[in-house]
């Protein structure tokens, strides 16, 4: 009775355990992250993602899910991830690096100048830079864990700029979102961001490079939403970065539905 009693506790206790205890050594991938110039990038931000498969009341949903504890790279640029346990077919790592920190950006707040006028432009220069970054995307094979290492080469954000206008109006308060042909990475991180018009229908912000020969112009209201989808739009390379000039007609417009 005793023995029984023994060999319930053990199996209860073994239930308890986490499987990946027994599992075999963990899948880790070694990262390298340097910059256009091929020079290492330090604190970096390294995440891993794999698109899980779900399925529910007869639907499926393709989700992305972590892969990996984020990991940041020393001052060589590398890291190490340790992939969790776990079935896929499609993942990917993505490398980011703002150009200031948080706390760099708070530093220099506080060493801003007193004077109003020189202060405002020394804020509007430093939020300029707050927002720049850099970034890299790379698919990961079944087979990543025997890959020595994986570098990563970040390319820098370019700067968007634009306007709205609807019917030679500027359009202000829609949300505008610039990107290129979705490719498998898409499915697994928002790379093309919505941006909101201003007063004046004009909107600027730093995007990942790319074609960026897409664009959708949404239009929330009381009465509904609209929106414009855009092909083949073309843009103007400037000193800072590329501008769009979105000239549109009303009617264009497709309406999704009252709210």
């Amino acid at each position: 009775m005793g023995f029984h009693i023994r060999l319930i506790a053990i199996s209860v206790l073994m239930l308890a355990i986490p499987t990946d205890v027994f599992a075999d050594g963990p899948n880790r991938i070694s990262i390298r992250v340097v910059d256009e110039q091929g020079d290492p990038v330090a604190d970096a931000s390294v995440v891993a993602r794999y698109q899980q498969i779900i399925h529910q009341n007869g639907k499926e949903f393709r989700v992305p899910m972590e892969l990996a504890a984020p990991q940041s790279t020393d001052a060589d640029g590398r890291c190490e991830l340790l992939l969790y346990d776990v079935s896929w077919t499609l993942a990917a790592v993505h490398a980011l690096r703002a150009e200031l920190k948080t706390e760099e950006i708070m530093e220099m707040v506080d060493d801003a100048p007193t004077d109003p006028l020189a202060r405002e432009e020394f804020l509007r220069a430093l939020y300029e830079r707050g927002r720049r970054f850099s970034s890299a995307y790379h698919l990961l094979t079944l087979e990543a864990k025997g890959e020595p290492l994986i570098t990563l080469q970040m390319a820098k954000a370019i700067k968007v700029t634009g306007r709205v206008q609807v019917n030679g109006k500027p359009l202000a308060k829609a949300f505008v979102t610039i990107g290129s042909q979705p490719t498998a990475i898409d499915q697994l991180y928002s790379r093309w961001a919505p941006e909101l018009t201003d007063h004046e229908g004009k909107f600027a912000y730093y995007s990942v490079p790319g074609d960026l020969d897409r664009a959708r112009i949404v239009v929330e209201r009381a009465d509904g939403n609209r929106f414009l989808n855009l092909n083949d739009v073309r843009s103007k390379t400037t000193s800072a970065g590329l501008d769009f000039q979105f000239d549109t007609r009303a009617k264009d417009f497709t309406r999704e539905g009252k709210l």
